[in-house]
């Protein structure tokens, strides 16, 4: 609750609340731009369906957490195990689904943009928009069938830790029993480090790539400075950004991890849950932001937007002096 924080926690709730609220409005800028794309042409393309997906999952995952630090600041009472498990659920589930859209989006990016002789390369460069959706489901299905057995687990405990009700009166079920994270976060690393190999080995294939173009374009005297060398930059610059954001994220879950089986961190609401907190919310935040101003459509269409927005505001303030 509010009133069991400090100034130096409510200092926190604050900033979390701030970098969560700007991840959801670019995140939702996203949506509405290629959600209204879609509706005018009724095709997506792969690409745009990936950025989509990205785009929702990590909107309503950052929803869900300001719902959440919100209920804390303005409510009285704290939260009921049932709601805190439904928002942890659903941030779980929501936060993989974005990071395998984002890992897709950086293989989709890489086979697009490398070239290689090798026939199975060129048979997956021919397939990628077709593959695409396909991977991204079947990953997202396999997170959820692997999640399964530990469900019948968590609530089976949950539902007998206190079957003698000799709980304290005063005392937190969950700080007893222990509560979802303990239970499920485990089985997200191996999901993680999947996510961070691919990435990987999409980049190292872009450097590859970058690099034995403009040896032939050396030896051929060419120069090194034509269009297929600034879109490996680009599209390189932009999985280096993914990836460390990634890195950051997965260092995140870990200390998350390690503050809860240490018992240094059983509640969000504290210094230390809101630290971390701020600290996860900053990657989908920050790399929403670089998503719309890597992409020619979305930085015309925000630019346009402000542009609106500044004018409709000064026209607002002429009309009322």
């Amino acid at each position: 609750m509010v009133n069991n924080l400090s100034i130096v926690g409510i200092f926190c709730l604050i900033i979390f609340e701030i970098v969560t609220f700007i991840g959801i409005l670019g995140n939702g800028f996203i949506i509405v731009v290629n959600g209204y794309q879609w509706l005018h042409n009724r095709k997506m393309i792969p690409y745009d369906f990936l950025l989509t997906s990205l785009s929702t999952s990590r909107f309503i995952m950052q929803l869900g957490l300001l719902i959440k630090s919100s209920l804390y600041l303005i409510v009285k009472i704290k939260l009921y195990l049932f709601l805190d498990d439904v928002i942890f659920f659903s941030w779980m589930f929501f936060n993989m689904t974005s990071h395998w859209c984002a890992t897709w989006l950086s293989v989709f990016y890489c086979m697009k943009v490398t070239n290689f002789a090798n026939p199975l390369f060129l048979w997956l460069k021919a397939k990628i928009n077709m593959l695409v959706p396909r991977l991204l489901g079947l990953s997202i299905a396999v997170f959820m069938v692997s999640c399964f057995p530990l469900l019948d687990d968590y609530f089976g405990h949950t539902k007998w830790c206190n079957l003698t009700e000799t709980l304290p009166k005063n005392a937190s079920q969950r700080k007893v029993c222990g509560f979802a994270a303990i239970i499920f976060l485990p089985i997200q690393f191996p999901f993680y480090v999947l996510n961070l190999g691919l990435s990987t080995i999409a980049i190292i294939l872009l450097v590859v790539s970058l690099w034995r173009h403009t040896r032939n374009l050396k030896k051929s005297g060419v120069g090194v400075k034509d269009l297929s060398t600034q879109v490996h930059i680009k599209v390189m610059t932009f999985l280096l950004f993914w990836f460390f954001f990634n890195f950051v994220d997965f260092i995140a879950v870990i200390v998350y991890a390690g503050a809860i089986i240490n018992n240094i961190e059983r509640d969000f609401m504290t210094i230390q849950g809101l630290l971390i907190g701020i600290w996860m919310s900053v990657f989908p935040s920050a790399h929403s932001i670089i998503l719309i101003l890597t992409n020619p459509k979305l930085k015309e269409k925000c630019t346009r937007f402000v542009k609106e927005m500044y004018a409709h505001i000064v026209s607002i303030g002429h009309s009322t002096s």
